[in-house]
């Protein structure tokens, strides 16, 4: 079994090859995300237009949240458009080189370790541990003030199991409300289980935060 630990410093190329059919359907998937994202963003934008007025507190907590919204779905973009290029990663070396972008964007030393094989595991599911791992280091840079982040992956014979851990200030997973800034983890939640896996989070204010992603890579989750 195939095991490999690196402390990543430098940012490096991207290489790989995505099914033509792959793009395409991305391709798609990016028409459809950013007109929904611009509608909806233009709606809520005329609508505070008018709400500033008589609620100038109400119409800028809306702009926080909205502007937060934006910053997610402008990460799922950039991942879905590294996918695209004809230079995007894959298996292992995919994974290694967004922890380093991450690394990079957010001046977050990250240590990086897989066990076992990548490249046997499809990749839808490597879409969907992409963006555990982008989740779990923005949470760490942004909210929780670590001064270091480990990602670990580890290919099991029908599970795909990716974690990330902070040493940050933590927080209290049963008390986050849609608006604190953690409402990525309950989108991310969802995409995880809609995948068939689970996601798990641990922390405290005193014990940095643990987010853990299973995900299933057999049966139908194996297929081309």
């Amino acid at each position: 079994m195939e095991t490999r630990t690196a402390t990543l410093e430098p940012s490096r190329a991207r290489g790989g090859d995505p099914a033509a059919r792959e793009r395409e359907r991305l391709a798609y998937a990016i028409h459809d995300g950013l007109t929904q994202v611009v509608t909806a963003s233009v709606l809520e934008l005329e609508w505070l237009a008018r709400r500033a007025r008589v609620s100038p507190d109400e119409a800028a907590e809306a702009l926080r949240r909205g502007a937060a919204e934006l910053r997610r779905a402008l990460e799922e973009i950039r991942g879905i458009l590294a996918r695209l290029s004809p230079d995007a990663p894959s298996g292992g070396d995919g994974l290694e080189d967004l922890v380093r972008s991450l690394r990079d964007r957010w001046q977050l030393p990250a240590d990086w370790s897989v066990e076992g094989d990548l490249h046997r595991v499809p990749p839808d599911v490597l879409d969907v541990a992409s963006a555990v791992i982008r989740e779990g280091v923005a949470n760490a840079a942004k909210h929780a003030a670590a001064e270091r982040v480990r990602v670990s992956v580890l290919v099991r014979p029908e599970t795909l199991e990716v974690r990330v851990e902070d040493d940050g200030r933590g927080f209290e997973p049963d008390s986050v409300e849609p608006g604190d800034g953690h409402l990525g983890l309950a989108l991310l939640r969802r995409r995880v289980e809609e995948a068939g896996g689970t996601l798990d989070v641990a922390s405290s204010p005193t014990d940095g935060t643990r987010v853990t992603a299973r995900l299933p890579i057999t049966s139908q989750g194996a297929e081309p």
